[in-house]
């Protein structure tokens, strides 16, 4: 009979900048706090030994500390003498070449380091990104375990892959202290739904320079996005505990065999798209000329929609684009659709009832859909964008959205039959991943566009009997920016989704 809980546990630690000798011996302390609460796995933040901020390699090289360092030999001993895993971020220096790394380790309970990751979006003052292919998932009696750091985890498709080759709980050592809106919780809770996995966050507390770690927190995400109640910076130093359910077998439960449902890795191969040499994405995809549009997007309410559209098209400039939710529409519907964009020279995009792209319409102004070689999805050149139109079950694979983005796709349109608080989070962060969105349900609409730097992106939304409103300026959309250091291969492989550990100890 196996255990039904894995304890597992968080550092959250106030990191006094260049002081490692005082940060390790207080991350020991902590880690043998977690571990006499019963802790098997213990996770740290990012840089936990040495602080962050830092303006150049000179300023962190006499700090660094080398696979084979004294550090990183203490806690060995350390996780040997506790028997448990333990991960940690710390400023890395290659023993061979001296090359300087935002690096994170999992050590196993026999001392040995079992997972050595290298940060890819690394701090570029100082540190060399990590290798796009890196054996970041490792196995331990609880299945295969993910470790990524920080703001690796910005980007979809880093944890996509993670999860992908087996990590049922991915590891986040964190230095990110909270933006509007609590971001960025909002963030991770995205990332474990969309790939059904745990998310373990280890922040940091303090203050450093510009840096307010004062309400940054530690928790763990459940693969349904569900935070578990976590550590906050208004205690320096804490160690907090959680149980993660396992399975019959011993196996941490996770979700990913319900999240990667539906994937269609033929619609993805634009994934590989290498965009950052070109100096004019307009004129090499042959895109609209680059400009404003005026995206309405309809929350009817009880209301019939084309009742309501009626009620407020008056309110829609010439050249706007309107989305309609997901209905019932009859032929005699999609004629009067025609009708109300001619009327008002307006682009009326809405879904029937149904599934698939069939069930796509427009208004016959606007023309048909352009040839593709990328997607099956309907792609539209209307006014200054072109859109792309997506059904809601599609969109939560990240995938699809970062091959739409490379193909040019400025903004994305979801007509929906109705959007659940987790559905408006998903679209409401997935145009980090560098085009626009737009949603539409009876209850509820949603416009949200790509955000600048590692935040949310603006946006605006409506409830019921409203109008989400909101001009895209597809001159920014163009300004693609993309995480390329991605394993792309493993996109294209099957998950793994059966536990190695489980084969090799039937």
């Amino acid at each position: 009979m196996s255990d039904k809980f894995l304890k597992v546990a968080t550092v959250h630690m106030d990191v006094e900048y260049a002081n490692p000798k005082k940060n390790l011996d207080l991350l020991v302390w902590l880690c043998r706090s977690a571990a006499a609460l019963g802790a098997k796995l213990i996770c740290a933040p990012e840089m936990c030994l040495t602080g962050y901020l830092y303006s150049s390699p000179g300023a962190i090289l006499p700090l660094a500390e080398t696979v084979k360092g004294e550090a990183l030999n203490v806690l060995k001993r350390l996780a040997s003498e506790c028997q448990v895993f333990l991960a940690l971020g710390l400023a890395e220096k290659d023993h061979r070449t001296g090359m300087l790394y935002n690096s994170a380790f999992v050590i196993s309970p026999n001392g040995q380091a079992v997972c050595h990751y290298r940060k890819i979006n690394a701090e570029s003052l100082w540190a060399a990104p990590g290798p796009s292919v890196q054996d970041n998932v490792f196995l331990t009696p609880w299945g295969g375990l993910g470790l990524l750091i920080c703001s690796d985890a910005y980007n979809a498709l880093l944890p996509r892959v993670t999860a992908l080759k087996g990590a049922s709980l991915i590891l986040l050592p964190t230095n990110w202290p909270v933006a509007e809106s609590g971001f960025p919780s909002s963030l991770f809770r995205l990332r474990a739904m969309e790939n059904g996995t745990w998310l373990l966050v280890a922040n940091r507390g303090g203050q450093e320079e510009e840096l307010d770690f004062s309400k940054a927190r530690s928790f763990l995400v459940d693969p349904g996005g569900q935070v578990s109640r976590g550590t906050s910076s208004g205690v320096d130093h804490r160690v907090r505990a959680y149980d993660l359910p396992l399975d019959q077998n011993g196996l941490i439960e996770d979700q990913r065999l319900s999240a990667f449902n539906g994937r269609q890795p033929d619609q993805y191969h634009r994934v590989y798209g290498d965009l950052s040499r070109i100096k004019n994405i307009t004129g090499f995809l042959a895109l609209p000329k680059a400009g404003y549009l005026d995206v309405h997007a309809l929350a009817p309410g009880s209301a019939h929609p084309l009742d309501f559209l009626e009620k407020v098209l008056d309110l829609f400039s010439p050249g706007s684009l309107v989305l309609m939710p997901q209905a019932d529409y009859g032929d005699e519907n999609l004629r009067q659709i025609n009708r109300l964009a001619k009327k008002a020279q307006v682009g009326i995009f809405a879904a029937k009832n149904g599934s698939g792209p069939g069930r796509f319409v427009s208004g016959k102004q606007i023309g048909g859909p352009i040839k593709s070689n990328f997607s099956h999805w309907p792609i539209y050149d209307f006014g200054a964008a072109r859109l792309m139109m997506v059904d809601l079950d599609s969109l939560w694979h990240p995938e699809l959205a970062v091959a739409a983005a490379k193909d040019g796709i400025d903004l994305i349109l979801c007509p929906a039959l109705e959007l659940s608080k987790e559905d408006l989070l998903m679209l409401s962060l997935r145009p980090i991943e560098q085009l626009a969105v737009a949603a539409s349900c009876p209850s509820s609409a949603l416009i949200s566009l790509i955000p600048q730097g590692h935040g949310p992106g603006r946006g605006t939304t409506a409830l019921a009997g409203q109008v989400a409103t909101y001009t895209v300026d597809t001159r920014l959309t163009r300004q693609k920016s993309f995480q390329d250091r991605v394993d792309f291969e493993a996109l294209f492989l099957e998950p793994i989704l059966e536990s190695t550990w489980l084969r090799a100890h039937p």
